[in-house]
């Protein structure tokens, strides 16, 4: 990527490096591969880690140029040529991306475009999906188009921080000889690769999630390049240097073509691509027939090399929009287009912006001060076009909202799921024809707010351990009955319409939540899983649970033996309860929705035609068989059952994303607080049915 201190200068020798060219053109190609085509390199994503290992490489060998030749780092020359090699084509295709947004893009994807946006304008973005990748809520996200931008917001940080480091070495070393400066700097290289290694390993076996992006795992990577371009002059016999070379490239393909996006990574799996980096760099570029020089010489080589952090900077953002302008599919023509297209804009971007302003006389050779007033002001803009761009969609939420409460409030006839009631059919009321609420773009963020702050929860939220304990409906010293809704997200999900109940019904509810699949068992939940029973132990008054899990915790029973364990084990789990527990009822879990289902919603508004048949789902594909209610209703036992509510979501053929004017689903699977709401009486009538309420 953005790995060159100037042109096309490498390394401790300054001279022209071909097999690093060769190397980022290899890089970026399987990258680009990966994204467009991910069955083709199921491990493309390891081109990331050699542009690190390049990058280490050629920006440690020019700061110690510098010490040794001039006795000191300029830290504000180094940072303004970092800032002239880096921000121009990633602020324009920043820009590119803020416009394309408010272009094309639905606005129920605003809030996570514009925030990643600005992350990505900060440098920040690889902390930013880190965190999303480890909160449940915010990992239902779609691709953005600056996603990539993470790895450009690690090196940034490298290039902040590591000249500190090596000023600092300098520092404590000084008035020693050049030997003795370089020996501090190779330990401090040694040490800061052993211990960011030794993190990687640790954290990708704990939360592979957030190790994939935060800035600890991967130093490593580029630390031992720096160690490499301190290495002694290379002496070895051509022969063994072509070898080497191409048991470099073998290494780096190897995990390109093996690895997969379940490979534990980065981790212990990221020394295959790293080593073979290292390999193809120290090697050089031997003069041998059969040495790789021959293709890596090649003029196309060469060429994509020298673009491949425009071409890194482009292809992904053409690939993420590409189909909210044409509103299809991709397929592989158009993404054949779209390679071509990235070629052109990177070789137009190179040409007219990264090298003029990297080299021409608007910026180069003038204080650096004139650097980083023009990167500030033109990140500031971005920045702020981004701000004004949220203001405007926090407006359209607040509006949204107050629609909402105003419905709510009004005793709407056939509003939610009251439009699917079997005892008034047909129910239609003119005035919810069009109508959205929550309106799609401010769903998720309407949702993601809401049960953060664990709305519905009378007295907040209670900890114990492992369980968080949310109390609904009434007090329990005044409650007619005291229930438990244990599960995971989509338990969560019922809490709206059990806080209704509850109210309505006199109960005390207690809700406990675990994700991931906790009633699934299997040793990550053995502890939850005691300690729940413990509770129930401990609270003999709780008499009744509604038990609730997503179908899709159970997507893999497919084979009938693998399908009959996995009831056997729900059987089993289900008559495992304290003896306390008198009653339970399984909640048949609710349909699944399309990804794009909040961009058909948001279109068919803006068309002015009812978004529920519009972007209805065969009820085949989105409504998974629930095993856990299957093993409910299969013991036959007086005590235990299940409740099935599929009617209000769908009809014998479809399962619609908007019921009586109401959005059903916030996300592909989550339903929103306000069906939830509407779904509470109809819940009551069932379970009154079932002759729940009596016992």
């Amino acid at each position: 990527m953005a790995d060159r201190p100037e042109g096309r200068k490498a390394g401790a020798s300054g001279a022209t490096r071909p097999e690093i060219q060769a190397l980022r053109a290899l890089a970026v190609a399987i990258v680009v591969v990966f994204h467009y085509w991910p069955g083709l390199i199921s491990g493309g994503y390891v081109g990331v880690d050699v542009f690190f290992v390049i990058s280490g490489f050629l920006i440690t060998g020019h700061l110690v140029r510098d010490l040794e030749q001039r006795g000191r780092v300029s830290l504000p020359g180094f940072w303004a040529r970092r800032a002239r090699r880096i921000l121009p084509a990633a602020l324009l295709v920043l820009a590119f991306c803020t416009v394309a947004t408010l272009a094309i893009v639905p606005m129920n994807l605003w809030d996570q475009f514009f925030h990643e946006i600005q992350a990505s304008t900060l440098y920040v973005e690889n902390w930013y999906l880190a965190h999303q990748a480890v909160d449940y809520l915010g990992a239902e996200n779609r691709f953005s188009p600056v996603q990539h931008y993470w790895s450009l917001s690690v090196e940034e940080q490298f290039y902040i921080v590591w000249p500190l480091l090596i000023l600092a070495v300098t520092v404590a070393v000084r008035g020693g000889s050049p030997v003795a400066r370089r020996r501090a700097l190779m330990v401090l290289m040694l040490a800061l690769s052993a211990a960011s290694l030794a993190f990687s390993i640790a954290e990708t076996a704990a939360s592979p999630a957030s190790a994939f992006f935060i800035t600890p795992t991967r130093i490593w990577e580029f630390s031992v390049g720096g160690i490499l371009s301190m290495a002694a002059a290379n002496r070895v016999r051509v022969g063994v240097r072509a070898g080497v070379s191409w048991a470099g490239l073998v290494m780096i393909l190897a995990a390109a073509f093996l690895y997969t996006p379940n490979t534990p990574f980065p981790g212990a799996a990221a020394l295959l691509p790293v080593a073979g980096a290292l390999a193809v760099i120290w090697a050089e570029s031997p003069s041998l027939r059969w040495s790789p020089l021959s293709w890596m010489r090649r003029r196309s080589v060469q060429w994509l090399g020298d673009l491949s952090y425009s071409v890194y900077l482009w292809h992904w953002p053409l690939l993420v929009l590409a189909p909210f302008l044409l509103l299809t599919e991709l397929t592989t023509p158009i993404k054949l287009l779209l390679l071509a297209l990235t070629l052109v804009l990177a070789a137009t971007t190179k040409r007219w912006v990264e090298d003029p302003l990297r080299s021409g006389p608007l910026l180069a050779g003038h204080r650096p001060r004139r650097s980083f007033v023009v990167g500030l002001a033109s990140t500031i803009l971005v920045l702020l076009c981004c701000g004004v761009a949220l203001q405007l969609l926090h407006a359209r939420q607040a509006d949204g909202a107050q629609l909402a409460r105003s419905l709510q409030q009004a005793g709407t006839k056939c509003f939610g799921a009251a439009a699917r009631d079997p005892q008034h059919q047909p129910c239609i009321n003119p005035d919810l024809r069009l109508s959205v609420v929550p309106a799609p773009e401010g769903a998720n963020d309407s949702e993601m707010l809401a049960y953060r702050r664990e709305a519905g929860c009378s007295g907040g939220l209670q900890h114990q351990s492992t369980l968080s304990i949310c109390h609904l409906g009434v007090a329990p010293n005044g409650a007619k009955r005291q229930v438990a809704l244990i599960g995971d997200s989509h338990s969560m999900r019922w809490r709206p319409g059990f806080g209704r109940l509850g109210r309505i019904l006199g109960w005390s509810v207690s809700s406990i939540v675990r994700f991931a699949c906790p009633l699934r068992g299997g040793p990550v939940n053995a502890q939850w899983a005691s300690e729940l029973n413990a509770w129930l132990r401990a609270n003999p008054q709780v008499d009744t649970l509604f038990l609730s899990e997503s179908a899709e915790c159970s997507r893999h029973a497919v084979a009938p033996a693998t399908r009959a364990a996995r009831i056997a084990k729900y059987q089993a789990l289900l008559t495992s309860y304290p003896a306390s527990v008198k009653h339970i009822v399984v909640l048949r879990d609710n349909p699944r929705t399309r990804v794009d289902m909040l961009d058909c919603v948001e279109r068919a508004r803006g068309d002015g035609v009812p978004a529920g048949p519009a972007c209805a789902a065969p009820r085949a594909e989105v409504l998974a068989p629930d095993l856990l209610a299957l093993a409910a209703g299969s013991l036959q036992l007086p005590t235990v059952g299940a409740v099935d509510l599929s009617t209000y979501f769908c009809s014998a053929v479809s399962c619609f994303p908007v019921v009586g004017g109401v959005l059903v689903n916030s996300d592909t699977h989550h339903v929103t607080a306000l069906y939830s709401r509407t779904l509470a009486p109809f819940l009551g009538r069932a379970l009154d049915a079932g002759r729940w309420l009596e016992r």
